[in-house]
């Protein structure tokens, strides 16, 4: 077996156990809240997954209470126009590298997905598993921006309930819908998750990244890429209007309450 080890970033854990490597998103203290920072870690911690062969399989995780809040408002309602933009950039370029990743991606979801930590668990994770606890809900409307669309997993009506109104799916509705793969007692997710990825380690590489790719390349054709990348200059316009930061400032008035 490979020799396990462990690096600390600002804002993430990147660890490593065999063929298994693991990120954890490392803010704790503040549910795992998405920055211009983590995205960062995130992505370099990425290019070097992929650059070693040695490695066949990711898991996805949070630290502490949360699997991930979503964007960190604290830091969105401070940031200037040029700070919003590369929020965007970052977050685009994170999340269609964890889709595009040549091995596969387990997500490992406890507590709160919310907003991009919802998509990243239900979007850019090939297999996702979740505890009882986890919930599943996308804010971004009732923060005054634009959430991302999840056409393909949803349909039309489930798409639109779920995004207009940011209601919370529980776990066993994430996976009734479709949005994760499979839902676990809490006692047992992090058994669950070693169960699928040994199993996965213990695959042909080259023909889960041409399987990879291959639905990659179908949501493509589907227009997902192209959505995206809408969806992010659409938020571009809406970074400084004053509707988005009191949206936002109204948000974090009601958690410290």
């Amino acid at each position: 077996m490979l020799e396990t080890t462990a690096q600390t970033f600002e804002t993430i854990r990147l660890e490593r156990d065999g063929a298994c490597a693991r990120i954890v998103f490392n803010r704790p203290d503040k549910r795992n809240a998405l920055t211009i920072q983590l995205f960062k870690d995130l992505l370099e911690a990425l290019d070097r997954i992929e650059a070693d062969d040695e490695i066949t399989v990711l898991v996805l995780a949070g630290a502490g209470p949360a699997f991930c809040a979503g964007r960190d408002f604290n830091e969105s309602t401070q940031a200037t126009e040029e700070e919003g933009a590369l929020y965007g950039r970052l977050n685009l370029a994170a999340r269609d590298r964890l889709r595009r990743l040549s091995k596969p991606v387990i997500g490992r979801v406890h507590g709160p997905a919310a907003g991009g930590g919802c998509a990243i668990a239900t979007e850019c994770c090939d297999i996702t598993i979740a505890g009882k606890s986890a919930r599943f809900s996308i804010r971004e409307v009732q923060a005054g921006t634009l959430p991302g669309l999840p056409l393909l997993t949803l349909g039309r009506a489930r798409m639109l309930g779920m995004l207009l109104t940011g209601d919370w799916l529980s776990a066993e509705k994430a996976e009734d819908w479709g949005l994760i793969y499979k839902v676990v007692e809490d006692d047992e997710l992090d058994a669950a998750v070693a169960e699928v990825a040994n199993k996965l380690a213990g695959q042909p590489p080259l023909a889960m990244a041409y399987t990879k790719r291959a639905t990659n390349f179908f949501c493509d054709i589907a227009g997902y890429t192209q959505t995206e990348q809408y969806l992010a200059e659409c938020r571009k316009l809406l970074h400084n209007r004053s509707d988005r930061v009191q949206a936002q400032k109204d948000f974090l008035e009601k958690r410290r309450k």
